[in-house]
């Protein structure tokens, strides 16, 4: 577990004063002991096991699993070497400065927080080197354009941008007079110091975007559709009357930025299909759409498309031809979210829901690896150990977001509906005229409000109703660190937004060449994988990693829900736990030694003004205990020191010592064949092993997680 300290500060010390952050005999600017640890361990188990390995940082939002991230990947490709220096460090960093750039935003932590989720692989050849890497992202915050939460920024290419243009270019894109008024927030800083900062970061946005092989043509046009979506907040919509945009010159220069005319970007707004416009005269669904929810929907729109381009674009310089055996993965999410923590009285939102169900999928997802599955082996080995399964686990919590009624039984005489989890519930009532958020919240508290017979444990219930109006309470972190959720406006954002969907036509027949050309091929990729980037890829490796994906989204269940949000989001998430699945996990858990104390401004208080004395370690005590709690991270080290935690199946025991005993392997079939461990466990030379302490697994150098 890591303890994350602002960039700059120094350890404190017990005894007063404070130690260096770089330990003796170690050069500076290397990436921390512990990273380097991990990315080696991971190198080597992949190495013995010849198993895809993953790493995946778990803990709050701002906690500094992006920069482990960015550290673990440095390190590997400069410890492990590229096999024809294709691949890089400086390549590395100049992908995160892109995507913390275009997916990152200001306000609550400082340094930014991601607002998406991405699985960055490291492709090994047979000879230890790396042989090419691939970048994939999904549940990005594409609302985040138009709508942003208080005291919390767009994202932070828009203020780069805008402060960093040069004039020429500026004038080019009708930037060169800034709007009085903007809708989505744009354009506006509080202080000369944040537009010089913002400036200096769009000079360090062009030069890693060069240093990625982004040709200029290509930087122009994706200038061009952020110059679209700031004009797009200029022009606004009119909230009364026809829909149609508030400021028409505005408006003509998004078009003209676009490389369309005002009629069709007028028509890809407002004037959706004619056969969206019968379904909803015939079949009476909800509400009709606003002139706001129009434009707020195309900048949306014109954003993830726009997202999807930048990650091809990277991804184009990092892959090879070169042949891989295996690879490392490392998993970045936007990490848990509660306004608490930054001591702001606003209840969380929905798309903060939507990263913390994604957060509490992969507590699951340890809680399965690390307890059951570890459990389960010892009972198929006939090894006694005492230790009795955790209670407490994220089940009740993913089931209340995410629960289907047709995978669970209902107990009798429960209407079938009280089945089903808050995303299916949201999708249901956003198809019911007249229907409200305070009928989804009374039929979710009806089924997870309280505890049935068939719960699991003694905890509390998974969601309480708040006395808010429409505001409700869900127990994440085993119940230790509770969102307060304001479910106003959340039907809305369940339907799909008609706009949206023609962003991606809009720019491919644009009548401007660079951006036709740039988004054009992102018309080959299914409508279901629209929201998500990184499919489009050539070689073999990445192509068997993101095969669960598009199995994932090619099922019959997402041929159904193709348009609905809910599902979307859902299927996302099932398809980033099916890649993890696939690779031996390693999982990291980011402490946050303390709660923020954010001022009005997102701003954070120095150490010697947050701490007591220059002796103080900055913990807070009840906040690491129920990080700690959350977590389950003393549960695991007891099954860790109680158990066996290292293990080594008969394959890999005899790839590894079959030389000591060429008699007895002349009677086993080819390893290529694949063994039944099950019949081999019944002799005693080839049975499974598990060893103290690891006294078996000691020479393969692997570690199933990191704590």
């Amino acid at each position: 577990m890591f303890f994350p300290l602002r960039r700059g500060a120094s350890c404190p010390d017990r005894r007063g004063g404070s130690r260096p952050q770089v330990p003796r005999g170690r050069r500076a600017g290397l990436p921390p002991p512990h990273v380097c640890s991990l990315a080696q361990g991971a190198y080597w188990a992949m190495l013995g096991q010849r198993r895809d390995q993953a790493i995946v940082p778990l803990g709050r939002s701002g906690s500094g699993k992006t920069a482990t991230c960015q550290q673990a990947l440095e390190h590997l490709v400069g410890f492990a070497g590229s096999v024809d220096g294709r691949l890089s460090a400086e390549k590395i960093r100049a992908m995160f400065t892109v995507l913390r750039a275009f997916g990152s935003v200001s306000g609550g932590h400082p340094g930014g927080s991601t607002r998406f989720s991405m699985i960055a692989s490291l492709d090994f050849g047979a000879s230890g080197r790396v042989a090419a890497a691939h970048l994939q992202t999904l549940l990005l915050e594409s609302v985040r354009v138009a709508q942003q939460p208080e005291g919390e920024s767009n994202f932070l290419v828009f203020s780069q941008m805008l402060a960093g243009l040069d004039l020429d270019l500026r004038t080019e894109l009708f930037l060169h007079q800034m709007a009085e008024s903007n809708a989505f927030g744009m354009g506006f800083w509080t202080k000369a110091e944040e537009k010089q900062k913002a400036a200096a970061a769009f000079t360090q946005l062009q030069a890693a975007m060069a240093t990625l092989g982004i040709l200029a043509s290509e930087q122009k046009a994706i200038w061009r559709v952020l110059a679209a979506i700031y004009h797009l907040g200029a022009a606004g919509a009119c909230k009364v009357g026809r829909k149609q945009f508030m400021r028409f010159e505005w408006a003509n220069q998004a078009a003209a930025v676009l490389g369309c005319d005002y009629e069709e970007l007028s028509g890809a707004v407002f004037k959706h299909h004619l056969r969206h416009i019968i379904e909803q005269v015939t079949s009476g669904r909800g509400p009709k759409m606003t002139g706001v929810e129009c434009v707020e929907g195309i900048a949306s729109g014109l954003y993830e498309e726009l997202f999807g381009v930048i990650v091809s674009l990277i991804n184009r310089s990092l892959t090879s031809d070169h042949l891989a055996v295996a690879s490392i993965s490392v998993v970045d999410t936007a990490g848990f979210q509660n306004p608490r923590h930054q001591k702001k009285e606003r209840a969380a939102t929905f798309e903060e829901l939507c990263h913390n169900y994604v957060h509490e999928r992969l507590r699951a997802l340890f809680y399965e690896r690390t307890f059951v599955s570890t459990l389960d082996r010892f009972k198929e080995e006939n090894i006694k150990v005492h230790f009795e399964l955790p209670e407490e686990c994220p089940a009740p919590t993913v089931a209340a977001v995410d629960r289907n009624a047709m995978q669970w039984r209902v107990p009798v005489g429960a209407a079938a509906e009280e089945a089903r989890g808050l995303f299916w519930l949201l999708d249901e009532e956003a198809q019911v005229e007249g229907s409200s958020e305070s009928v989804v919240l009374d039929r979710l508290c009806a089924a997870f409000g309280q505890k049935g017979p068939d719960s699991a444990g003694e905890g509390p219930a998974a969601v309480r109703r708040c006395e808010q109006a429409g505001q409700m309470e869900l127990n994440h972190q085993l119940g230790r660190d509770p969102v307060r959720y304001d479910l106003s406006g959340w039907l809305r954002k369940a339907r799909p937004n008609l706009s949206a969907q023609n962003a991606g036509r809009l720019l491919q027949q644009s009548h401007r060449e660079e951006v036709r050309s740039l988004f054009l091929p992102r018309s080959q990729l299914p409508v279901p994988c629209r929201s998500l980037s990184g499919l489009d890829v050539r070689s073999a490796q990445a192509l068997r990693r993101i095969g669960c994906v598009r199995k994932t989204f090619a099922s019959s269940f997402a041929a159904v829900r193709g348009r609905s949000v809910c599902a979307q989001i859902k299927l996302q998430a099932d398809a980033l736990v099916s890649v993890i699945r696939r690779a031996q996990v390693h999982f990291v858990h980011r402490l946050v030694p303390r709660a923020d104390v954010a001022g009005p401004e997102g701003r954070h208080p120095p150490p010697s003004e947050a701490a007591a004395g220059p002796g103080d370690l900055l913990v807070d005590v009840p906040v690491l205990r129920a990080q700690l709690a959350g977590a389950q991270v003393l549960d695991a080290l007891r099954l860790h020191r109680t158990g066996y935690p290292d293990h080594m199946g008969f394959p890999q025991f005899r790839r590894q010592f079959q030389v000591l005993a060429p008699l007895f392997v002349k009677n086993l079939p080819s390893a290529s064949e694949g063994i039944d461990e099950g019949k081999v466990t019944g002799r005693p030379e080839a049975g499974a092993l598990a060893g103290k302490g690891g006294r078996a697994a000691k020479s393969s150098r692997s570690s199933g997680g990191r704590y």
